[in-house]
């Protein structure tokens, strides 16, 4: 038995409403749990990502730096356990872990679509994280149809990873945002040749895609 906290205690917590750290506490100071096994009930459907400083299509590897910008979604359902904020120096000598990330939802389906929309609202600049593996995770036909084991990475590495089109629409868009930024260096009171309305028109077309 191991008595420590696990990583994935806060599925836990959220499934059955009892905060653990707090129990724990209470054991420490000699008092009773404050619920019984037989009256614990489980409800509805929880999600936790761990977003790790690696490079998931460079085999994990970690990825050190400073976190130049952060954003964390947030709402309904969502938790977030972090521990990193902007400016943060993520160094060489502990666990990659930087933050976890959970949902819940009173379904499986509707967690899994919970964790799609925080996962595309977290934002981490200045180094790699798994972001983008979690959201690959959550479109996989077999993960949403619970058809998985322990060698469910292993077996869908390829299509998790690498998948081609991504890369060519994430090529698109920083090519588009690049121009769109040199294009703004160049918008002054005194320059006449940008028009503003058109500018604001391309940037909000990038909105859409």
């Amino acid at each position: 038995m191991n008595t420590r906290l696990q990583v994935e205690h806060p599925v836990t917590e959220l499934i059955t409403g009892i905060d653990i750290v707090k129990e724990q506490f209470r054991v420490a100071a000699g008092k009773k749990l404050n619920v019984d096994q037989v009256k614990l009930e489980m409800r509805g459907a929880a999600i936790e990502c761990r977003i790790s400083a690696e490079d998931p299509e460079n085999n994990f590897a970690p990825s050190t730096g400073k976190i130049s910008a952060l954003c964390e979604p947030s709402g309904p359902g969502v938790r977030i356990d972090s521990g990193v904020y902007e400016g943060f120096e993520v160094p060489i000598y502990y666990d990659p872990l930087i933050a976890k990330l959970l949902v819940w939802a009173p379904s499986r389906e509707a967690a899994i679509a919970r964790m799609k929309r925080a996962l595309e609202e977290y934002r981490v600049s200045g180094i790699k994280t798994t972001i983008p593996f979690h959201k690959a995770v959550m479109d996989n036909a077999d993960f949403r149809r619970g058809n998985y084991d322990t060698t469910f990475i292993d077996k869908n590495m390829g299509r998790i990873v690498y998948p081609k089109s991504d890369h060519r629409i994430a090529a698109i868009g920083m090519a588009l945002g690049q121009k769109l930024r040199s294009r703004a260096a160049t918008v002054g009171d005194d320059n006449k040749k940008t028009n503003r309305w058109k500018l604001q028109g391309r940037r909000q077309g990038m909105r859409t895609w």
